[in-house]
């Protein structure tokens, strides 16, 4: 009888093992699949696939040797993708006043893009004086707050970009309180995805010349190219 139930919870945890990881290379698949549509600016499609992993990674952050490590991940993936459509307001919502703080203290990649977003949404309503001036305000704050979280060591590549632009927010505000610039500068309304492509020019294929290496003893003799082709048999 101990015999039979050893065989049976053998059987159980392998088959919980076996669904373990047919879940996790189906979550795996998914990913790629996400990365896949990002790239080609499917961005839809990206952020279809990342909402299911991020609903499963949910679940398995609660277990102690998974963490909330995935699913932030996940959730920082989903933020870019928002971002590259130019949905700021859904990543920094206007009635917030720094929507970084919003976000978990320990995942500053997820800060560092509702920070952009921050100065990206309020940089179409900053008409006059006034407006500029509270929203570099508000962009200098939500750097500000990235720069504090930023104390791991795999933060500091995330820290050197909020730095950067911190710093470049603070220029601009003191140019507008100096007098010495007026206007923010333009946002870009167009995306750069390279220049288009041109059909192959037909002439091309007479301007092409094939070369054939010649052996050592033809190199050495004169007439190497005027040696007569080998006769045909048969």
């Amino acid at each position: 009888m101990k015999g039979i139930t050893g065989y049976v919870i053998g059987a159980v945890v392998l088959a919980v093992l076996g669904g373990t990881c047919l879940l996790a290379s189906r979550l795996d698949r998914q990913i790629a699949g996400a990365q896949q549509a990002l790239l080609t600016a499917d961005y839809d499609a990206a952020d279809a696939s990342l909402q299911v992993v991020e609903r499963y990674y949910q679940y398995a952050s609660r277990l102690p040797w998974v963490g909330d490590g995935p699913v932030k991940g996940v959730r920082t993936r989903r933020a870019a993708v928002s971002y590259w459509q130019r949905k700021y307001g859904s990543l920094a919502p206007a009635d917030r006043t720094d929507p970084v703080t919003d976000v978990e203290p320990d995942n500053v990649p997820l800060q560092v893009i509702v920070a952009d977003a921050v100065y990206r949404d309020r940089l179409t309503g900053a008409k006059d004086r006034a407006s500029i001036l509270q929203m570099l305000g508000s962009s200098i704050d939500a750097y500000r707050t990235v720069l504090s979280n930023a104390r791991r060591p795999e933060d500091e590549p995330y820290a050197a970009m909020a730095a950067y632009n911190y710093e470049y927010v603070v220029r601009l505000r003191n140019e507008i309180l100096n007098g010495r610039r007026r206007e923010l500068p333009p946002a870009g309304d167009k995306r750069n995805f390279g220049s288009g492509g041109k059909p192959e020019d037909p002439a091309f294929e007479n301007q092409f010349k094939e070369y054939v290496p010649l052996e050592k003893e033809e190199r050495t003799d004169p007439k190497a190219s005027k040696i007569p082709p080998p006769p045909r048999r048969g």
